[in-house]
């Protein structure tokens, strides 16, 4: 590659029901590590498919992606000292920009950075977790744990049923 590759594009395209396809530029894409493995083994990839991960939430991710340029922001404090994010991060967007999401969402993110393999992304998504979880008294964090371990517990056999089709379908 020489110095004019910046604004050589990239499909990625998500899973889900209905995948999604996003332009973005190799670049940007840099800072997935999932994306850059591929791109060392096939240097003319154009699309990459992300299977794993959702359209919306591959959606948010390139939003983050295209934010940070290819350029890894600087590393979380460990531990979280603070509740707010803006407080957290050396970049106020991404405080802003996480913020703005529901928790659901958050683990989603989380997921698909920790498939992509974009670390400072799901720092940035823990991190957001732990300020969460220091909001709250230890009765309701104990009725999280318990109510989480009930749901594993009810659905125990569903994940091995999942795990059964996804098994055929890789055949």
């Amino acid at each position: 590659g020489g110095l004019d590759d910046d604004d050589e594009t990239l499909t990625l395209k998500s899973g889900g029901q209905q995948p999604k396809s996003f332009e973005i530029s190799k670049k940007c894409a840099e800072l997935s590590k999932f994306v850059t493995t591929i791109l060392e083994g096939d240097a003319d990839a154009t699309s990459i498919e992300i299977r794993q991960v959702p359209p919306e939430t591959l959606e948010h991710v390139i939003t983050y992606l295209k934010h940070h340029k290819g350029k890894e922001p600087d590393p979380l404090p460990c531990p979280v000292r603070s509740i707010h994010m803006a407080q957290i991060v050396s970049d106020k967007w991404d405080a802003t920009w996480i913020d703005a999401f529901d928790k659901k969402t958050i683990f989603e993110i989380i997921l698909a950075a920790n498939y992509m393999d974009i670390k400072s992304l799901l720092h940035l998504g823990c991190a957001k977790i732990a300020t969460l979880i220091k909001q709250l008294d230890q009765k309701e964090i104990n009725r999280i744990i318990e109510e989480e371990e009930k749901y594993r517990r009810e659905h125990a056999n569903d994940n091995q049923d999942d795990n059964k089709a996804e098994e055929k379908d890789d055949k």
